[in-house]
């Protein structure tokens, strides 16, 4: 009906200052939906491109590794495409204004900043490293005609520079970066996964920076060098892993690789007294034969040391003064026999990865009864394997790897007397000194030298565990270090061996018997609590060597028997409660395991 009302009411937007109010809010209310959307899909769309950066990453790292430049490059070129547009999507006005919010800001500040670095690594690091992957890899160092081409590795420095310096500040900017309490778990873990990725990164390319400044000098490329190559016997224990069986000379000269003397380490002295000054340390748990006999050098695991003296006792023998020392033992031979391949010996035997040992340290003393013929043996082997790989003979991506192996486990060695070269070798942990700690990690270090005189060491069998414990108010841990020692020797060793390696009791031990001197060196905050052997208190030779804490005893086994030497230390102040540990190289691979420390087992 004309002009009657409805029973519902109208509608109406409010006037005045009101409704001017609430309209302002509501577009107020669009725009922050606006933006949240905005921040959303262009965080969602950053992700997606870091992500198929992350991805490329490592298909970068296994090209290079692989050899393949030009397929690295490409793949480089891809991985900055994804990165520039990630950081596009965040480095706008919108997402700027956002990292100022209080409270959730720094989730957007912190990633804008994050997208920075990365942007910076990317074009400072990862594409000049790329650009020259083709020039520089395991493929392009190895010999051809018994050479190294040196021009790629100088062409690459400058490359290697500039990326060690970009991963240097980005690594410095990175520890600087704090996010604010408001930031989500996912930001914090990327944070802190970059982290870890340009840190290791940061390392790596610091070490290939030292080892390319110093690479072409130490090959030769300022005129030749002579180098000592010494063979480690790990069937009479040293150290540093054997008794410096034989050694010779080696000569670069602009990447041209040449074998020069051979000679057995019996037959480089003995000298009347040690040949450079020792300390009174050092001659006071390894006495003067350590400066006086080349087989005795490394009784200390200071290679460093055993190098000087091998080098002075070479020049005294020879006349030749030598530019370093390289180390090696047969079972690192072995693992260079994996990627180069059997080797045919004149002798008539075939050398391998699964026999090198075995026919270096037992099947050589059966077969050889002269000593005479043991050490042509030796060196005739050395030979082989040396002529092989100075002509090439070998997988390059297997031979890098050979040689990480070979040096993760101390069995690689070097030393030079140049500073600057000499930091390169302890940048790639060739250095073998300290024998404890590092400024990241306490550590002990378990030495094993041989005091039966003779080879029987390619019988013993080691074990080793470290536990720590907190049982004190002052916050300083307690350390426990079990050594357990074992001969595998056959029963009747005293008469099935040969007298050349069970020393025919000449030097006190009766056949078949291994006599071995332990060394454990804490680390150098530690004190010296008490040691057992057996569960029996046990009285040791207690010393400093450069300032670590050493504890010395012997061992005898006869075959099949097995002891286990305890030693506690107390630790430093806010140290770590559970130590690393290190040990003597040996023909096996030693058991170690980690453990908590019980406090009623300390001793008080």
């Amino acid at each position: 009906m004309a002009g009657r009302r409805s029973g519902g009411r109208r509608l109406r937007w409010p006037s005045g200052r009101k409704g001017a109010w609430l309209a302002g809010a509501a577009v107020a209310v669009l725009l922050l939906l606006g933006c949240c959307v905005w921040l959303g899909v262009r965080a969602f769309l950053a992700q997606q491109e870091i992500g198929e950066a992350q991805r490329l990453a490592k298909v970068i790292q296994t090209q290079v590794v692989a050899g393949q430049g030009s397929a690295a490059q490409d793949s480089a070129r891809q991985f900055a495409a994804h990165v520039d547009a990630g950081r596009s999507y965040v480095d706008d006005p919108v997402w700027s204004v956002a990292g100022h919010v209080p409270f959730v800001g720094t989730n957007f500040s912190t990633v804008s900043r994050l997208a920075d670095i990365l942007g910076t690594v990317t074009h400072q690091a990862v594409l000049p490293l790329a650009d020259v992957a083709g020039t520089i890899s395991p493929a392009t160092l190895k010999p051809s005609h018994g050479a190294v081409d040196l021009k790629p590795v100088s062409a690459a420095r400058p490359a290697i520079v500039q990326a060690d310096k970009a991963l240097k500040d980005a690594s410095a900017q990175l520890a600087a970066l704090t996010p604010g309490d408001g930031t989500l778990p996912p930001v914090r873990d990327g944070l802190e996964h970059f982290r870890t990725v340009v840190g290791e990164a940061a390392q790596q390319v610091s070490a290939a920076d030292t080892a390319t400044s110093v690479l072409p000098a130490m090959l030769g490329s300022d005129g030749p060098r002579t180098y000592l190559v010494i063979f480690q016997n790990n069937a009479e224990l040293r150290a540093t892993g054997g008794i410096p069986g034989a050694a010779a000379e080696v000569r670069v000269d602009h990447g041209k690789i040449t074998l020069g003397r051979q000679a057995a380490g019996k037959n480089i002295g003995p000298f009347e007294e040690p040949v450079l000054p020792l300390t009174d340390q050092t001659q006071g748990l390894y006495e003067t034969i350590t400066g006086q006999y080349f087989q005795d050098v490394n009784l200390t695991p200071q290679f460093p040391v055993s190098a000087r003296l091998a080098t002075e006792m070479w020049r005294r023998q020879f006349g030749q003064k030598v530019d370093g020392v390289v180390s090696l033992d047969p079972v690192a031979l072995g693992y260079l026999l994996k990627a180069t391949g059997p080797v045919k010996l004149p002798s008539g035997e075939t050398m391998d990865s699964g026999n090198a040992v075995r026919l270096l340290l037992s099947d050589a003393y059966a077969d050889y009864r002269v000593v005479q013929q043991k050490d042509e043996f030796f060196a005739t082997a050395a030979a082989a394997v040396f002529q092989k790989v100075s002509a090439g003979g070998f997988q390059p991506k297997a031979m890098l790897d050979a040689l990480a192996h070979a040096a993760s486990e101390r069995r690689l060695l070097a030393w030079s007397p140049d500073k600057q070269e000499q930091d390169a070798i302890a940048a790639a942990d060739l250095a073998g000194w300290p024998p404890a700690s590092s400024s990241s990690k306490d550590s002990f270090g378990v030495y094993l030298n041989d005091a039966t005189g003779a080879k029987m060491d390619y019988y013993l069998r080691e074990a080793y565990s470290v536990s720590g414990g907190m049982c004190r108010q002052d916050g300083r841990p307690t350390w426990q270090v079990d050594v357990t020692l074992t001969s595998a020797a056959p029963p009747n060793a005293a008469t099935a061996l040969p007298r050349y390696v069970t020393g025919g009791g000449v030097f006190g031990v009766p056949p078949g018997v291994v006599k071995t001197q332990v060394n454990v060196y804490a680390p150098q905050s530690a004190v010296f609590l008490g040691a057992w052997k057996d569960s029996k208190p046990l009285d040791v030779h207690r010393d400093a060597d450069a300032g670590y804490p050493v504890a010395q005893t012997y061992v005898s086994l006869a075959p099949g028997a097995s002891t286990t030497l305890r030693l506690q230390f107390l630790g430093g102040e806010h140290a770590e409660t559970t130590p690393g540990l290190i040990s003597t190289p040996t023909v096996n691979k030693p058991a170690f395991s980690l453990s908590a420390l019980s406090c009623k087992d300390v001793a008080r």
